[in-house]
């Protein structure tokens, strides 16, 4: 007798003939879903500051004003006023709005009075310190009595605040650890400090054949066809025929697939969908994402992790990232600036280069995004080491800079890099070392950023600018997408602006974390399958 059964009695008949016919609970689908950070030697003795961890530098009285900027004469003249008092822009320097803070001690100064004077100006953030920890996270972090909590990154839990260098790593390291088929560490380097700068490679791998086992599980919950694969909109096939000998088999055969019937009941754990194998590509071509070259623009780790962990949970339960991950090796790269990150949490919130050494021991560090080596010294970058846009002593000199130009001339396969950056809400492409560029690309370029940028604002409203460096903001030399884009090869080379537009700046909420990562994935799942029909 054959009976129409829906799929949760299927699933009730399972417990019942699991709880008599126990089997072996699967340890590793268990624990693959959570990790414990490790936190000894977050300082590292390869530090040169010379302070201690419990030094913090504090923002009294500081503010952040906006500057309506509306020619050339008003941009001139705040470009020359920033390269001279080596003041902190907060924005690019661009025909529009600009932001810039200012220290205490240089209020009352005639060099800000003929800038305030000249260009209209609000106040944006009135006391910078009021948004500043008054001791570093690094030292909260310790001795939180928290530290060593197991994160579960199902949940989305782990994207609810902003997370220290060691823990991005043991992220990692879990990633490689329990996605071993799918997820490899990569290397890129070591920075001056010592540390590694790591990241993920992301790419379908191809499923053992078990003709036996896939036989059955055809028959239980999934069909051949690669359209039922869980993903698109979620929805599960609401009743299967079969009978009460099949349903036996079933459960015994499969019950390693659903890591226990208890957890697959409740849902407990991601379901493992079976579908149509899949066919990863031998030699797939690469896009390479990676944040925080500016080390004070937390929310780009942030975001890029969310990236990583939403691509490997993804996979085989998603079949619009399944077929991404067959297509494409996502090599995501959390920090780049590696140094600068750490610096940010242990001693100073409003850190943005690097920590090598320059000609002036007061003012160490190269921006590492004004020192690639493709329109190396122009305009939007400066010689004074002491300026927080100081472009070094030479193209690559920046170690991390350096590195990843390496990378990616190494892979020779990489169509698409993504240089994730705040604030400010901008999807740019090339060129903004030289305005009188135009990309061969240019076409392609501007298609996939603006449906990158429209399937950003479907999720949650915002809005991104989209358009060339020169065109959105200003002249911007030694850039990294002028350089990946022309001497790299890299024909979808883009730098994002992450949120917000100004209200926070670089000190973003925790509870933007989530929605900025979740927008973002989508801009970069657009463009990703953009380039896959195109190219």
């Amino acid at each position: 007798m054959r009976r129409t059964w829906t799929s949760a009695t299927v699933a009730l008949s399972c417990a019942v003939l699991c709880i008599a016919y126990p089997q072996p609970i699967d340890t590793f689908q268990q624990q693959q879903h959570t990790f414990t950070p490790s936190h000894h030697g977050h300082h590292s003795n390869n530090n040169n500051n010379g302070d201690t961890i419990h030094t913090y530098a504090r923002f009294d009285g500081e503010q952040v004003l906006r500057f309506d900027v509306s020619n050339l004469a008003q941009l001139k003249l705040l470009q020359a006023t920033v390269e001279k008092e080596n003041l902190d822009l907060w924005s690019n320097l661009r025909i529009g709005t600009v932001d810039l803070r200012v220290p205490v001690s240089m209020m009352g100064a005639p060099s800000i009075k003929t800038i305030t004077d000249s260009i209209p100006s609000t106040v944006m953030i009135p006391d910078l310190q009021d948004l500043i920890p008054t001791q570093s996270p690094a030292l909260t972090l310790q001795q939180s009595p928290t530290v060593n909590q197991n994160w579960n990154f199902t949940d989305d839990s782990f994207w609810m605040q902003y997370h220290d260098f060691a823990t991005l790593n043991n992220f990692t390291e879990t990633m490689v650890r329990q996605y071993p088929d799918l997820v490899k560490r990569v290397s890129i380097g070591k920075t001056f400090e010592g540390r590694e700068i790591f990241g993920m490679s992301i790419h379908g791998f191809k499923q053992k054949k078990d003709k036996k086992k896939k036989k059955k599980r055809k028959s239980w919950f999934f069909s051949d066809d690669e359209d039922d694969f869980e993903g698109d909109d979620g929805n599960e096939q609401d009743n299967i025929d079969m009978d009460e000998s099949t349903v036996s088999a079933a459960c015994e055969a499969d019950v390693d697939t659903v890591s226990s019937w208890w957890s697959w009941l409740f849902n407990a754990a991601p379901r493992q969908s079976i579908g149509k194998p899949s066919k990863p590509k031998k030699h797939p071509k690469a896009i390479v994402l990676h944040a925080a070259q500016h080390a004070r623009e937390w929310i780009g780790p942030a975001v890029v992790s969310y990236i990583a962990k939403e691509l490997i949970l993804g996979y085989l339960h998603n079949k619009k990232i399944t077929r991404l991950l067959d297509q494409f090796e996502f090599v995501i790269v959390p920090v780049l600036n590696a140094d600068g990150y750490v610096y940010t949490w242990e001693h100073n919130r409003m850190w943005r280069k690097n920590r090598q050494p320059t000609s002036i021991p007061l003012c160490p560090g190269i921006d590492p995004n004004r020192n690639w080596g493709y329109m190396y010294g122009g305009d939007g970058s400066s010689s004074n080491p002491c300026n927080e846009g100081y472009h070094g002593p030479e193209a690559f000199a920046a170690l991390e800079s350096k590195m990843m130009a390496d990378f990616i001339v190494e892979r020779k396969n990489v169509v698409a890099y993504i240089d994730f950056h705040a604030y400010s809400q901008l999807w740019m492409s090339p060129f903004g070392g030289d305005c009188s560029q135009v990309p061969k690309d240019d076409e392609d370029l501007m298609e996939g950023g603006m449906g990158a940028a429209k399937a950003l604002h479907d999720v949650h409203g915002k809005k991104f600018s989209v358009g060339s460096i020169c065109n959105v903001i200003y002249e911007a030399s030694g850039g990294s997408i002028d350089w990946t884009y022309a001497v790299g090869k890299v024909k979808y080379s883009y730098g994002v602006e992450l949120r917000d537009t100004g209200r926070y700046g670089f000190m973003l909420p925790e509870a933007e974390i989530l929605p900025s990562s979740e927008e973002t994935m989508a801009g970069v799942m657009y463009l990703a399958n953009f380039i896959r029909k195109r190219e």
